[in-house]
């Protein structure tokens, strides 16, 4: 059948290569791969728009790209591997899913991914949590102590997105682990070899990047469109602050507790942060043992696009099969699937859907409504704001 992918290809790079070269070795099948949109899992903007990132992939090897929704992509770790699972399952031609790790040890992943479904986790999780632990660290050592792998390697990012795929894989889909290699996830530091997406997006924000070095990550495809953008300005997520602050200024707290993650009287806590500086400052005030800064920064998006946490509940149960890029394999695999599919956004959504609402909307069509919208707010955060409403204009791209 088909191998299916989850990520966020921010950029494209080596290691990405590697992981598509393993999975054709392996396998030889063809690959799709759900990718995040204009933000990441973590509440940054990407480093190229997604159409771009897309046709990079195609390039790299996948066949077939789809876009994971911003209301699926903008979560947790849990929600964020459940929304990918979710589309990947309903395309009905994947039976694989590959996932990298810091660790080649599959057997421990799962032991640690079923620790969840203890009956007595949650009464261990509080226990832990009455002592003065977050939830991260009391969660971390609870499957620590029954996976039997250190706390430190279940503290890494990949490690943890593993561990939540395993969680939500169904029975249909089996797991393909890759073992990364190279730098961790938040190594800032260029390396020789398979350095981090972090470490190349920190070089570029240097005024003379290492164009050099960059190269040594990146295909020649990747590093032409890196060097376009850095040319033209690269996306400035502290361009931000404005905008939530006036919005801030704008809300009532009974508005601002519908929104989506905004609980235990937090929005109080983001009516005061309208007196912070700038973007950084603001977050720190909000980050805590409890919250986060990835939370934070996934809680500002929420309140700028207005997602509350009733739509989430509603947008859980449904899914949006958008593409954004395939070759001619991904062609003839996306007549094998039999779910509704989205090539063209014009066909489901009007302009005035964004600023009437006024007409019934699909799930799916409200889902890919906040996609418009955090295309265009990724836009307007640059020194010159790019074309807005680009998702009505684009199509999905057959790279030949």
């Amino acid at each position: 059948m088909t191998v299916g992918i989850i990520a966020e290809y921010n950029p494209f790079h080596a290691g990405h290569a590697y992981q598509i070269a393993q999975i054709k070795k392996i396998t030889g099948e063809e690959i799709v791969a759900v990718m995040s949109g204009s933000f990441t899992q973590r509440g940054s903007p990407a480093i190229l728009d997604k159409w771009t990132r897309a046709k990079l992939a195609i390039l790299g090897g996948v066949d077939l790209v789809f876009e994971l929704p911003f209301v699926k992509a903008v979560r947790s770790a849990e929600n964020f591997a459940r929304g990918g699972i979710k589309l990947l399952q309903s395309l009905g031609v994947v039976d694989k899913l590959a996932f990298g790790a810091e660790i080649d040890d599959l057997a421990g992943l799962k032991l640690a991914a079923r620790a969840f479904e203890q009956k007595n986790f949650k009464a261990k999780l509080l226990e832990q949590m009455n002592c003065g632990k977050s939830y991260a660290a009391a969660a971390t050592k609870i499957l620590s102590e029954e996976s039997g792998l250190g706390e430190e390697i279940l503290r890494r990012p990949n490690n943890i997105l593993a561990i939540e795929y395993l969680r939500a894989l169904p029975e249909e889909i089996s797991p393909l682990l890759i073992k990364r290699l190279g730098a961790a996830y938040d190594d800032l530091t260029l390396r020789e070899k398979f350095s981090s997406a972090s470490a190349i997006r920190a070089t570029l924000y240097e005024a003379n990047p290492l164009w050099e070095k960059i190269s040594a990550q990146v295909s020649s495809e990747t590093l032409k469109a890196l060097r376009a953008e850095k040319f033209s300005g690269l996306v400035d997520e502290n361009l931000l602050f404005r905008p939530i602050v006036a919005k801030i200024l704008t809300s009532r707290a009974d508005e601002l507790r519908k929104i989506y993650g905004m609980g235990e009287g937090l929005e109080f806590s983001l009516i005061r942060a309208a007196a912070a500086k700038n973007f950084s400052e603001l977050v720190a005030s909000l980050t805590g043992k409890r919250y986060p800064a990835s939370r934070i920064r996934r809680l500002l998006l929420y309140f700028l696009l207005n997602v509350t946490a009733e739509e989430i509940s509603e947008l859980d149960r449904a899914t949006c099969a958008r593409v954004l890029a395939f070759n001619e394999r991904g062609r003839k695999l996306l007549k094998k699937i039999s779910a509704p599919i989205v090539t063209k956004v014009t066909k489901h959504l009007n302009r005035r859907d964004l600023y009437e609402r006024r007409r019934f909307l699909e799930p799916y069509q409200k889902i890919l409504l906040f996609d418009v919208l955090a295309s265009d707010l990724r836009g307007i955060l640059f020194e010159t704001p790019r074309a807005l409403q680009q998702d009505f204009s684009t199509v999905a791209e057959y790279v030949r």
